[in-house]
């Protein structure tokens, strides 16, 4: 069990380091680092045209305001509903496990 344990640390951490190398790799092959400003607006319009547009969540898509008040208004009221239904409960659960001891005897 501790060989799996240290394996997928291991693991983890190697893909993150990869990942970083890979993205430094990247950006090194890119010539990001660069401080020449023609080659940097090309790659800026090259992320603009290839990278940014699957990455971008349009407004439309969001919830409103009013609809995450609603959601979260209804969800405060759902708990508050269980709590107080529990608390309402507890009577009447006693007196039926007292019924129950008192009937075994």
């Amino acid at each position: 069990v501790d060989n799996m344990g240290f394996l997928w640390k291991t693991a983890k951490l190697g893909l993150k380091v990869g990942l970083v190398a890979g993205a430094v790799k990247l950006s090194i092959d890119n010539d990001i680092w660069s401080t020449n400003n023609v080659k940097g607006s090309e790659l800026y319009q090259k992320l603009k045209k290839y990278i940014l547009p699957g990455t971008v969540v349009f407004p439309q898509q969001l919830p409103t305001v009013e609809d995450v008040q609603l959601k979260a208004g209804g969800t405060w009221n759902n708990a508050v509903d269980s709590v107080f239904t529990t608390i309402e409960n507890v009577p009447s659960s006693v007196n039926t496990v007292a019924n129950r001891l008192i009937n075994n005897k």
